[in-house]
């Protein structure tokens, strides 16, 4: 299996990256990722050396970089995105342009490259809330 996870230089991106490397020791992963505010190539520094793991700077809105980054992978992972509220107050066309036009950018690459395998991670801004006697949210939320 090769992965590639968009968003893999922020916090929770990297920390998947490195689960998915020691649980899955057959896998390799490409992390791809604009490095913006919530990306840093530091939270991938000890991967550097690892044979299974690529680091390629890009941004999932652009489908020039989008589409080579998915030769040879077998699913993508979807980090990627604007995820600070109050910044979206203050200016939201960050978040129209990475968390919808770059996500249907990746769906539409990895659809034309035939990918089955498609995992959108977002947060309850685009899930929505739970309240305390709610069940856990589903893969079918």
């Amino acid at each position: 299996m090769h992965l590639l996870v968009t968003g893999g230089a922020g916090f929770i991106g990297s920390n998947f990256v490195r689960l998915a490397l020691t649980k899955r020791p057959d896998w390799r992963v490409t992390v791809f990722d604009a490095l913006t505010y919530a990306g840093n190539l530091a939270n991938l520094e000890d991967l550097a050396s690892d044979s299974r793991f690529r680091f390629l700077r890009g941004d999932i809105a652009l489908a020039e970089e989008v589409v080579p980054a998915l030769e040879g992978i077998d699913a993508v992972v979807n980090f990627a995105a604007e995820s600070h509220v109050d910044r979206s107050i203050l200016d939201s066309a960050p978040f129209i342009r990475t968390n919808v036009v770059g996500t249907h950018t990746l769906l539409e690459a990895a659809r034309k490259q035939g990918l089955a395998r498609f995992l959108q991670v977002s947060t309850d801004e685009v899930y929505g809330s739970l309240g305390a006697a709610d069940p856990a949210f589903a893969e079918t939320h």
